[in-house]
């Protein structure tokens, strides 16, 4: 194998038509390949963006049979194009061939050709190349980034509690049992009680992580393992915690409607911040709207989903 040093200068989104007759060096895998006369035109992308390669035959010749979805690294320089779909174009100086793609594809990770969901886990990693899916994750990432801006702000101090407890740390829920060197443990469900242990000295706390649930469902709202966003804090009552909550879903959605713009238009669902203040319904309100509606409940009955879906029929917005 012969080692290629990369020392990439940027990346693919930062490549912009005012740098003409600059040298870059960039890299990614190649989404499609075409020869035309003398001239070999490669579609290349990386994680932020995509761009295309011009080769001359004699800058070609050093990636002979190359396949898509192979990754090279690019040395050239940005020239004006006449292609529709970009802003500019590299003319390759250079180019090296970093690893190939073995034919065929276990999946289609241009997402042209339909791939049923297990072979899509199977073949995570080239999954990851599909559009989609990539945009996924990338707002995924921008709703944390969001979490955690608003709360720092709001002098709530991040945390990282046990995941792996010798017993239950809220009640309520089964729990996942392991062998831990011969004594049971279990994972941990909650950080209920380190969380509020951490606010008599830091006030207010907070953590998003992993936590596991040892309960059968065939709702989408039961997961054995979630990533759970918890916050605990001292001298609040529930008005404030409502305030702190409204905020954080508003601040989210705003900052991911800004920050994800691109990521919205390839997974073709536009975010719409809500309405903003959240309504609040009291326990008697809802309980007369429930009862209009033949609810048949009394003062001091639980609100179950059912009851929730009538109430959402009134109040489409984020209510509490």
């Amino acid at each position: 194998m012969i080692y290629v040093k990369f020392n990439r200068t940027h990346n693919i989104e930062d490549i912009h038509a005012d740098m003409k007759d600059q040298e870059v060096v960039i890299g990614g895998w190649i989404e499609d390949l075409r020869k035309m006369g003398k001239m070999t035109f490669l579609t290349l992308r990386d994680s932020t963006g995509i761009t295309q390669i011009i080769l001359t035959d004699e800058v070609a010749k050093s990636i002979d049979g190359v396949t898509r979805q192979s990754v090279v690294k690019v040395n050239g320089k940005i020239q004006d194009t006449k292609a529709r779909d970009f802003e500019c174009e590299v003319k390759a100086s250079e180019i090296n061939l970093l690893a190939k793609a073995v034919y065929p594809l276990p999946i289609d990770p241009l997402g042209r050709l339909e791939s049923h969901i297990d072979n899509r886990l199977n073949t995570r990693a080239l999954d990851m190349r599909n559009q989609k899916t990539a945009s996924i994750f990338k707002i995924r990432h921008h709703v944390l980034a969001s979490l955690r801006e608003t709360l720092s702000k709001k002098k709530f101090i991040e945390i990282t509690t046990p995941k792996i407890i010798g017993s239950a740390s809220e009640g309520g829920a089964n729990l996942f049992s392991l062998d831990y060197f011969g004594k049971q443990a279990y994972l941990a469900q909650s950080p209920q009680l380190y969380k509020e242990q951490m606010t008599i000295g830091l006030e207010r706390v907070f953590e998003i992580a992993s936590f596991y649930r040892a309960e059968k469902s065939h709702t989408g709202r039961h997961l054995s393992e979630f990533t759970s966003v918890d916050i605990e804090a001292a001298f609040m009552d529930y008005t404030d915690v409502m305030t702190v909550l409204e905020d954080l879903v508003l601040n989210t959605f705003k900052y991911v409607s800004v920050n994800c713009k691109k990521e919205q238009e390839i997974i073709g669902n536009k975010i719409t911040v809500p309405n903003e203040p959240f309504k609040k319904i009291t326990y008697s309100d809802a309980l007369d709207e429930l009862n209009r509606k033949d609810a048949k409940l009394e003062f001091g009955d639980d609100l179950l989903d059912s009851h929730l879906r009538i109430i959402e029929e009134n109040h489409p917005d984020f209510y509490f």
